[in-house]
């Protein structure tokens, strides 16, 4: 039996349909890659390799606790297309070349470290083309919502990242249990952005980017003539009455563009 370690957030799903509409819901083909994020005791991994595991796929669980890591080698000896690593999620994604096949992510993430995990994922030089993650509720709601209740989080997901909310996890369904409910998301790349000015996604400058949209929802109760000049917001054709969360993904990336 596994004591779950507090300070890394571990806790533990043990609802089988929510686990099977994860996996079903990542849309594994012939030839890709899986990375799994925090495997902790291998449910989801274990129906990522039922149904996957004989496919030309390869399957990379990330895991950061050596308890887990030693538990997870041992596991899935009719498979030789599942490697275990041992690593910080945060550390390892920045490090990872799929070279020239695609990948996909799926995990139950930990909720202090959703974010900078989204954010890594958004800054990898090639990026996933899909993702199914198990999150805080709260977070998912605010990651696939849209204007007029837009957010940061939602404005930057949207622009590299189709969203979708896939169903609510009630929190008694998780060992321990945590304080909140959980939301599954699904995030599917983005080919290109159907806007007025041409903006290729993949090449954007993502730093430049965040301070734009750090700059636009720094105080989401005021106006736009508070967040920009006059002479921006006329360029970019943004209403100055408006407030940050009136605007969509696509409506700040066409901004970026025009005043970038």
């Amino acid at each position: 039996m596994f004591t779950p370690i507090k300070t890394l957030g571990q806790n533990f799903l043990k609802d089988t349909q929510a686990i099977k509409k994860m996996v079903l819901s990542l849309g594994v083909r012939e030839g890709e890659i899986v990375i799994e994020i925090g495997p902790g005791l291998g449910a989801v991994t274990t129906e990522v390799m039922e149904n996957f595991g004989t496919w030309d796929i390869s399957v990379k669980a990330v895991e950061i606790d050596l308890r887990f890591v030693d538990k997870l080698r041992t596991m899935f000896p009719l498979y030789n297309n599942i490697k275990i690593v041992e690593a910080n999620i945060i550390d390892w994604l920045p490090t990872f070349d799929p070279g020239d096949k695609n990948f996909r992510i799926i995990g139950s993430l930990p909720y202090y470290i959703t974010s900078p995990i989204i954010h890594n994922t958004i800054k990898m030089k090639k990026r996933p083309e899909s993702c199914v993650i198990l999150i805080q509720k709260e977070v998912a709601r605010r990651i696939s919502t849209v204007a007029p209740d837009s957010t940061y989080m939602s404005s930057f997901v949207q622009s590299f990242f189709d969203v979708e909310y896939l169903a609510t996890v009630d929190k008694k369904e998780f060992t321990p249990s945590p304080e909140v409910d959980a939301g599954i998301l699904k995030l599917t790349k983005r080919k290109t952005a159907s806007l007025p000015v041409h903006i290729d996604i993949d090449q954007i400058d993502i730093n430049k980017y965040e301070k734009f949209l750090h700059k636009a929802y720094s105080n989401p109760r005021k106006m736009l003539n508070k967040m920009f000049f006059e002479d921006e917001l006329k360029r970019a054709d943004l209403n100055a009455q408006y407030r940050a969360q009136n605007y969509n993904a696509d409506d700040w990336l066409q901004a970026f563009g025009i005043l970038n």
